[in-house]
């Protein structure tokens, strides 16, 4: 029997974005490992029918009512195993392209549900697992706690125990809190937090549409940090006392700065919630943008500016409970007044993760690893493209740091995000090399790129 329930202040966000834009991939999320040795696929049915019934949002669909949205838990069967044979593809550039293809295929959350599962059989000892699911029942942690669950109850051939708390613990948890007092005291700090300051923008390529597309279209430039500088940073960062987060994010709030020529301003850090016990391992939408201002003068340094960042996490941090969806008005957001058109966030796998912290470790050496007796590596495609002007994700392992640059296509050509990109290279570099340099005087190109520039303009002149 079908079992409705409510949704998260979030989830009513992402289903007001679904419903504006049905067609839409942007708000996919999908995570895929290349398994080499033998693979059981009955076994693997199992393992994928225990998950799903584990995480009650993966078989769930979407129904508006006079209440408004709810969530309809439905059978395990909701969810089964595509198979597909791929035959002699070696290369990762053509795997990378199927699972691109499946992660890009739209969800019909009213009918078809929030989650799919694929495999490529490429041959007998060699496969590929993707598992795509909407980012309304979903967040990065939670796709590879999918993964995770999915290949412990592979190797174990038995289903994981029931969870202490699902997602409906979560909403209302969420519900509480915005009903009681608290919620003023909420309301109160992030309109003083957010004074002053607007949504950072930079120029573009192209006007900004007057309305909201009905497909949101996005592309990724990414790339990878110089290797000697990952150390120095983590360096840089415990001489200033700050955490290499946020070193990295006022680097980038610099970048925003010097870009615009915007003095206050505000960017986005979606950040987990799923704090208290028993959530870590809950599949579900489990994560909230803070919204953190950032204020720069003629003579602000990169650690003046490294360091309030981080003051302004922690002060938010504290605030956490207050849904971004609510930031732009009491009615969750509607896409017409965002609170940030940027955001900034850095992915560093834990313990908790060990999944995601060995494959990210072996992709970063070229290499596989072993988990639950399966050789696996990772297969990273591009995803979540176009939700904002700009959203940058660092991904950091003990050896490596690259810095991920997703955009919207509608407002930037790539040609300028590579230049962004690479001037954010450039400062973190700078930022790195002296903390007490002022932004303002930072060089944003290499000197050997200036010299091209100039001699470029050179030529023009003639």
């Amino acid at each position: 029997m079908a079992q409705d329930r409510a949704l998260s202040i979030g989830q009513e966000a992402l289903w007001f974005l679904y419903r504006m834009a049905p067609d839409s991939p942007a708000y996919n999320v999908q995570a895929a490992l290349r398994v080499r040795g033998g693979l059981d696929e009955a076994r693997l049915r199992r393992a994928l029918r225990a998950v799903v019934e584990r995480h009650d949002v993966l078989r769930s669909t979407f129904t508006e009512t006079a209440a408004g949205p709810q969530r309809v838990i439905g059978l395990p069967d909701l969810v089964q195993l595509q198979v597909r044979e791929v035959p002699g593809v070696t290369g990762n550039s053509r795997l990378e392209k199927y699972v691109k293809e499946f992660g890009d295929t739209p969800f019909d959350l009213t009918d078809e549900g929030t989650c799919r599962a694929l495999l490529l059989r490429i041959a007998p000892d060699d496969h590929v697992i993707v598992v795509s699911t909407h980012h309304i029942v979903t967040d990065a942690t939670s796709q590879w706690l999918l993964l995770q669950d999915l290949l412990d109850a592979y190797a174990t051939d038995t289903a994981p125990p029931p969870l202490a708390r699902g997602y409906d613990a979560y909403v209302r948890g969420e519900q509480e809190l915005l009903g009681g007092t608290r919620r003023d005291q909420l309301v109160a700090f992030w309109e003083e937090f957010c004074a002053d300051a607007s949504a950072a923008e930079l120029p573009s390529d192209r006007p900004r549409a007057p309305r909201p597309p009905a497909v949101f279209n996005g592309a990724t430039c990414e790339a990878r940090l110089p290797d000697e500088l990952l150390p120095r940073l983590r360096e840089a960062a415990r001489r200033a006392g700050v955490t290499p987060f946020a070193l990295t994010l006022g680097v980038f709030q610099s970048l925003v700065h010097r870009y615009s020529g915007q003095r206050d301003f505000l960017i986005g850090c979606p950040t987990t919630t799923r704090s208290g016990p028993g959530m870590r391992e809950v599949v579900g939408y489990l994560v909230n943008t803070l919204v953190l201002p950032a204020h720069f003068t003629d003579t602000t340094t990169f650690g003046q500016a490294a360091n309030t960042a981080q003051r302004q996490v922690m002060r938010a941090m504290k605030h956490i409970g207050y849904p971004y969806a609510l930031l732009a008005g009491e009615e969750p957001y509607n896409g017409r007044n965002p609170p940030v058109r940027m955001v900034f966030t850095m992915v560093a796998p834990g313990r908790l993760e060990p999944l995601l912290m060995r494959v990210t470790e072996a992709a970063a050496l070229g290499t596989d690893t072993e988990y639950a007796g399966l050789r696996v590596a990772l297969i990273d495609v591009p995803q979540l493209e176009g939700q904002f002007d700009i959203n940058v994700e660092m991904r950091q392992s003990e050896s490596a740091l690259t810095a991920v640059f997703r955009y919207a296509t509608d407002l930037f050509d790539e040609s300028t995000i590579r230049r962004l990109l690479d001037s954010y290279v450039q400062l973190l570099t700078a930022a790195v090399d002296d903390p007490d340099a002022p932004v303002a005087t930072a060089a944003l190109v290499r000197a050997d790129d200036l010299d091209d520039l100039l001699a470029l303009g050179q030529a023009s002149d003639w």
